[in-house]
């Protein structure tokens, strides 16, 4: 898909606009797209048997959340917490256990992940120009971390999402818009989605988010934070084995917790906090088998009666399913999945689900750049009436296939001029394009055409110097993105246009 064509007054809103409306557009016209290789945490036995005992509950809840998506034709604002409940609810359909009746690869399942992708873009238009301070300070619309987490729930790279990285903002925020500390909640959950992300964290971001329960009595012992900052910890100790030692600091609060469980199985009377706390007190259990693996100190079981938490989350669930409103309906779901409703990490997603979707995605290193590249182009005539550039295709996210060529072109010539003499010097450059009031739209080339079915488009980046395939420029420079459409674009001399076909 070329991306590129934007408005260049305002160059990110209007690249913006042009995805949600080509995603509009393919709303009722799409096919489903496959949903593989979820995150997932194979030391789930704590998780299998609280979804057991709690079958009863998870669909009717998700029925009613699939109904309120009907109804209306979407979840609107709630459509990242409500898909991401769902997501980690039917993580593991081949589990005894799951007994939701929902796809992600039905008609039903794209129609509302497009909708998140809606949703995510209005976001970011919106947030445009934005401070991380004035962006969390609307608390109308979901937060940033929540949509990174859904991202990551569906094994969406968050740091490349339509070129844009979700997670890099994020850690930015340490204070709120009025120049306060953040609330360590809100901190806390910043830092799970960062860190279930594959973003980093600083090493004084967990040092304050372990600090972030030893302060007033109020907040060590408020069950919401203690769940969350459990949450974060136990993600970083997932994630990499310089995080180990972090068990040291998840059995004092994960007992916290325990020990405020209420006689009718509740905590804190709240359905919304027992169902955070259910998914802290998963941990140990989820830890328990790894841990037996390497030979290192168990983590102690904090005493609980899930059984109890159960039952009253049976008492609270009302006629139609639900447990009042979306967000605390999609909270218990989240807490009786199988697999761990927040904690999951974007390294679980299998090399399947990296692959499967486009065969020239490869794990292989990328390649090298060609070392000889061919011309092609009008010969002879006055030099300064010449424009000579490169033009490069990459194939693929691990960029399996590259192809170069420089180019010789009229002074005042388009790229799509351009383009044209390279596919008449070679089959590889050979293209595609629609006509869009506002010029061409290339779908394909080489034979690659565009897929929603896997979010795979062509992306077009104008850069001054030869991109390098071990650092490619959405990553290290997504300013690079070419600011209009191939009518639009005219070469300059020593000049680099990529055309990748890359996984968004």
């Amino acid at each position: 898909m070329d991306l590129a064509r934007r408005n260049s007054s305002w160059k990110p809103a209007g690249q913006i606009i042009r995805i949600v409306t080509y995603l509009l557009l393919c709303h009722l016209t799409s096919l489903p797209a496959a949903v593989t290789g979820a995150p997932q945490n194979k030391n789930n036995a704590a998780g299998s048997i609280l979804t057991m005992a709690a079958d009863d509950l998870i669909q009717p809840s998700a029925s009613w959340l699939l109904d309120r998506s009907k109804q209306s034709g979407s979840w609107g604002v709630d459509t990242p917490r409500a898909l991401l409940a769902l997501l980690r609810v039917s993580a593991d359909r081949s589990a005894a256990t799951t007994t939701v009746n929902w796809d992600a690869n039905s008609v039903q399942g794209l129609i509302l992940r497009q909708e998140f992708d809606i949703q995510l873009l209005l976001f970011l238009l919106r947030n445009q120009g934005s401070t991380p301070q004035q962006e969390q300070a609307n608390t109308l619309e979901p937060s940033r971390s929540l949509f990174a987490l859904t991202l990551t729930a569906m094994c969406r790279n968050p740091r490349d999402f339509y070129g844009h990285d979700i997670l890099a903002p994020i850690m930015a925020l340490e204070e709120d818009h009025d120049g306060a500390l953040l609330q360590p909640f809100t901190f806390a959950f910043n830092a799970m989605a960062v860190c279930a992300g594959g973003g980093h964290l600083k090493r004084r971001h967990v040092v304050k988010l372990l600090e972030s329960i030893n302060q007033s009595p109020v907040q060590t012992h408020s069950i919401d934070l203690l769940a969350m900052v459990v949450l974060a910890t136990s993600c970083l100790y997932e994630s990499s084995p310089k995080y180990r030692h972090l068990q040291n600091f998840l059995e004092q609060p994960l007992k916290m917790i325990a020990a405020q469980q209420q006689p009718d199985g509740s905590f804190d009377h709240n359905i919304a906090t027992t169902a955070l706390a259910i998914q802290a007190l998963k941990i140990p259990g989820q830890l328990l088998n790894e841990q037996q693996q390497t030979s290192s100190k168990p983590i102690s079981l904090p005493a609980w009666r899930p059984d109890l938490t159960v039952d009253w989350l049976r008492s609270q669930q009302k006629s139609d399913g639900s447990f009042g409103d979306l967000f605390t309906t999609s909270e218990v779901l989240l807490a009786l999945a199988t697999q761990p409703g927040y904690g999951f990490l974007y390294s679980q997603c299998s090399n399947l689900n990296q692959t499967a979707q486009l065969n020239t995605t490869t794990t292989e290193s990328p390649p090298t750049i060609p070392s000889t590249i061919p011309s092609a182009g009008p010969l002879g005539g006055d030099p300064s009436q010449k424009i000579r550039f490169t033009y490069i295709i990459w194939i693929g996210q691990n960029r399996s296939e590259i192809h170069a060529i420089q180019l010789t072109i009229p002074v005042n010539s388009s790229f799509y001029e351009a383009m044209k003499i390279a596919a008449e010097a070679d089959p590889h450059f050979e293209f595609s394009a629609s006509i869009w009031p506002n010029g061409h739209y290339i779908h394909t080339i080489g034979g690659h055409r565009d897929q929603y079915i896997g979010f795979h488009f062509w992306l077009l980046f104008r850069m001054p110097f030869m991109p390098d395939p071990a650092n490619p420029p959405s990553v290290v420079a997504p300013h690079y993105v070419a600011p209009a459409g191939v009518d639009d674009l005219y070469p300059q001399n020593g000049e680099y246009f990529l055309f990748w076909y890359k996984d968004v």
